[in-house]
Formats: C-alpha cells, structure tokens, sequence
C-alpha cells in the first residue's frame, strides 16, 4: 500500500509524513468526519503470509488500547486494509527526546524531570503486563508544555521473535537494548524496559551513548562486557547521587537493578529534591551572621533607630563603638550591665546575642559636680575602637567641661547608645566607684553566635548525609523490589519470608523515614544515625538476596 499526501485510507486524508522504520510508517492523517488530526501507523509491508505475526500484533494492540495514562500517547483504533494493519494514535504536537539531545545534553533537572514521567508511565504498565521493549529517547514525544509522551507501547514486544528482530530492530534501538534483550532472552521482563530507561537518561544528561562501537557486535558486546563510564566523569557537574541511580539502573545483571519502575522513580525523586533547591538557598545567612554597618552612621542628634533595627547586626558596631569611647574618655573598668562584659586590656569585647542588645537610646552620659577636676581625653583612645567601625565624631562638639564623665559611672545608669545633646537627668555618685569589680573578677563573655565557617560546615555536613540517604534509599528500593519478587513466588508454593528478613526491610522503611525527617528538621547528627542504622539492615537484605 502506497499512501501519498492527499490521497485517502477510510475515512482518513493522509497529511503528511511522520516517520519510517523496520516496523513501517507512521503518516498524520485527518479524520474527514470529525476533523481530528490523528498518527495513522502501517505495520509491515504486507500481513498475508505471516498470520501468526499478525496475530501477536493483534495481541499487542488490544493491550495497549487498555492503557490510558497520561504519558502514554494513546491507541484510538486499529483495522486492516489489504492485508494491512493499521493503527490510529492520539498524535502528539512536540519533538522527540532525540532531537532535542541534537542540541547536547540537556540540564540535569530537566532530564531528571523527563525520566520521572516516563517511569510513571512504565509503572502504570508493567502493573498491567504490557512491557514495551523499545525504550529510547526517539520513543518519548515531549510537548510544548513539558509532558513526556511514550511512544510505540507494545509492538517492540514481537521483537523476541528472531525474523522479527532481524526485520525491525534499528541502530537506534540496539543502543537501548539491555543485556537479556540482546542474548533473546524469552523471559523479558520489566526490568528489560528499566535498563533501556537508564540508559537513557545516562544519555540525556551527558550526551553520549553508555555502550557504543563501530558495528551492532561491538555494540551488543559492549552491552554485553563493558563497564559503562561513570557520568560524572563525563561531567563533573553531576551529583554523586544520580550517578549513583544511573550505574545501578544499567547494572548486567537484572537482579542488581531497581526491581520496579516505581522504585528507580523513587530513587530520582530524591535525587530531584536535591537537583531543585535554589542556588545559595542553603548558604543564606543567619540572622545571628555579622553585617557590614551602613555607610554613614548616624549623628548625634538623630532620632532613636526603631528596636528591629537596634538588634541587627549593622547597628551593632555603632553601640559597641559608642561603648568603646566612654570607657576611653573615662579610662576605668567597662561598666557592667546586662548584655555588656568585660572587655580584656589589649581590645573590646567580642559580638554579643544580637536579641538582648537594647540599649536605651535616651540615657543621658554622667555629669559629675564642678570641683572634681575631669581628665583630658587619653591619646590611646584609637587603639580601644580598632574592632568596630570609627565612632561619631564627637570630639567636634565636645561637652561642657561640668558634663565630662566621671571616673566611675553608677552601676544604675544604663550604657550609652548614641552622644544625645540632651541635658543630664542623672548625677554619678563619686562613692559607687569603689564598688565596681575590677576587670579580672568580670564574668566570660557570652558565647557569640556560630561563625560563617561554622555555619558552612553545617551546611556541608546536612549535605553530606542528604547524599548518603539517598544512596541507601537507592539500595534500598531496588532491594526491596526483589524482595516483594521473590515473596510472590514463596507465596505461590505456600511459603513466606523469613521473619528476620521482613522486620529488616521494615526497619530500613522506617529508619529511612526518621532520616528524612531529621534532614527537614536540620539536625545532622540525627540523620546521620538514621541513615547507618537503615544501612545496615539493608546489608542485611542484601546479603539474604545473595549480593
């Protein structure tokens, strides 16, 4: 049968063409009734003499006409037409995963986010028992609005049949075929169909080929022998943890796979979460973190600054230097009072807790009577502020000498915040001086709040768990698959899992769940401690399944 552009099959006007290969064409057709625009695929020249080959198709149809998802392009309908069988197929507006890769490898959240759609879809299917056997990135329609679409479900099932293998399998799908697919493998299964999805996504994110050569041998051995190179060693970038999930999905060995398409989904769920968080969103600082003063302080005469701004840490420097100068113009002992410490003979205090710096800005400095002679400035006045950002130029405006500071404020009056030009309320008692304890005797200061570098480790530390419970998660879900396999065949002949085992992979689920709530949470140690404990019960599953 030649269709041409114009030319009319039933009800159908051929459009235009879609696509060819070994398995036939694939036109966009129009439906003269409805006006729907639908992909119209003829498979095979010629049905005739290959009855049973027409029936396995036929087999193959009626499955996939059952499945209705939303990342499965869909069958309409399907008929024959001169010995032809024809498919009508919901037709997909988009571009393939293939020709986008022409424009290189696509970021890794993009493809992360592609493969997590296709593996719902499979999921969907193997529940149903319809392997597709053609997983390739040509074989995913990605639409304007970002939906996977899995192309061709369940004709490349006849592909275990060796004339059909030899008719319909294409350089592009020998690239995608796992080990058991290319040794014709009659028990294909599920995990045949997560192979080809790893190796596409090792693909997506890299833009080369797991497994190439110069010829199908060289291609199927490489399948077959090789070890495929790590993609973060393709690309650095990459984060060890979906590394990890790539090398586990192209494992040989369908035993060492994920066991079902919901757990290597899973296991890029995970990876997504990491792959999303915003960059520097973990490296915000705290509100304990120093930062820099404003450019210019304000005068002395300036209104209060509102109490949120009191407490930030660009104020800060401004009452620690205010602080700073009277103990140098009064040259004694730092006052002692509340929030305020000691300062050492060399410097000034270190940063206090930002939340109980709240100096009352209306404090007016000691006045001390006319007959005690006040002290000239010292000149080592400089070497007392070389911590915190120059002070108010006071010396400019200097006091009245009745107004100078005494040797020894009272311990009731509060710190000076700001110079205020206001006239004194309170009179220093000359006799308090005595009562002040000197330096040696002070308090230690209060512990200042975590350093950047602190704050970096923490955030390398949260990290370096997050990845270690994902590999563990990774292992885990592929082992647990294994194990719901192998309970459904003990179940089959009257038997179950042995105790130990069950409460182990329980265990694993739920310490892998406290894991996760720990990393919410931010406390490290305690994730960390989830993780281990999951690790070893998983060891534990592992070495029961012979790993």
């Amino acid at each position: 049968m030649q269709l041409e552009i114009g030319s009319t099959i039933g009800d159908y006007q051929v459009v235009g063409m879609l696509g060819a290969g070994g398995m036939g064409k694939v036109y966009k057709v129009r439906n003269v009734i409805s006006d729907r625009i639908e992909a119209l695929k003829v498979l095979l020249p010629d049905l005739a003499g290959q009855s049973e080959l027409a029936d396995r198709f036929v087999r193959e149809i009626k499955l996939q006409a059952s499945l209705e998802h939303p990342n499965i392009a869909a069958l309409h309908t399907a008929l024959r037409v001169e010995n032809q069988l024809l498919m009508l197929m919901e037709f997909v507006e988009g571009e393939t995963l293939d020709q986008k890769l022409k424009g290189g490898p696509l970021p890794a959240a993009e493809a992360v986010e592609y493969i997590i759609q296709a593996l719902a879809a499979l999921s969907y299917a193997h529940q149903r028992g319809v392997i597709h056997r053609d997983i390739k990135p040509a074989n995913m329609m990605l639409t304007p609005e970002g939906v996977v679409k899995l192309m061709d479900f369940g004709i490349a099932k006849a592909a275990t049949d060796r004339k059909l293998t030899m008719t319909g399998t294409t350089m592009g799908s020998l690239y995608y075929m796992s080990p058991e697919q290319i040794q014709g493998s009659a028990a294909l299964d599920a995990r045949s169909d997560l192979y080809s999805v790893g190796v596409t996504l090792y693909e997506l994110v890299t833009g080369k080929r797991p497994f190439d050569g110069d010829s199908q041998f060289a291609i199927m051995a490489a399948h077959l022998e090789k070890a495929p190179v790590p993609p973060v060693t393709i690309d650095p970038r990459l984060p060890a943890e979906l590394n990890d999930v790539i090398l586990l999905s192209v494992s040989k060995d369908p035993n060492q796979r994920f066991q079902t398409a919901e757990a290597f989904r899973n296991a890029l769920v995970s990876v997504q979460q990491i792959l999303g968080r915003p960059a520097g969103a973990a490296a915000a600082a705290p509100v304990s973190a120093p930062q820099p003063p404003p450019e210019a302080a304000a005068p002395a005469a300036a209104p209060p600054a509102p109490a949120a701004a009191r407490t930030s840490g660009g104020h800060r420097g401004l009452w620690l230097a205010a602080g700073a100068l009277c103990m140098a113009l009064a040259a004694v002992a730092v006052i002692q009072f509340g929030p305020w410490k000691q300062a050492g003979a060399a410097g000034a205090p270190e940063a206090e807790e930002e939340a109980i710096l709240t100096p009352a800005p209306e404090t007016a400095p000691p006045v001390v009577p006319a007959a005690i002679e006040p002290e000239p400035a010292p000149a080592a006045a400089p070497a007392a502020v070389d911590f915190a950002p120059p002070p108010p130029r006071v010396e400019q405006a200097p006091a009245p000498a009745a107004r100078r500071p005494a040797p020894a404020p009272s311990r009731a009056q509060r710190p000076v915040t700001q110079p205020p030009p206001a006239p004194a309320q309170a009179v220093a008692s000359p006799q308090a001086a005595p009562a002040e304890q000197p330096p040696a005797a002070a308090p230690a200061p209060a512990p200042a709040g975590p350093s950047a570098a602190e704050l970096a480790a923490r955030r390398a530390e949260l990290q370096q768990v997050r990845e270690d419970l994902v590999r563990v998660t990774a292992r885990f879900s592929a082992a647990r698959g294994s194990l719901e396999n192998m309970r459904r065949a003990q179940a089959a002949s009257g038997l179950g899992l042995r105790a130990d085992i069950t409460e182990a992979a329980s265990l694993a689920a739920s310490f892998l769940e406290g894991g996760k709530a720990a990393l919410d949470a931010g406390d490290a140690p305690s994730a960390r401690d989830f993780t281990e404990k999951a690790e070893r019960q998983v060891r534990t599953i592992e070495k029961f399944l012979g790993r």
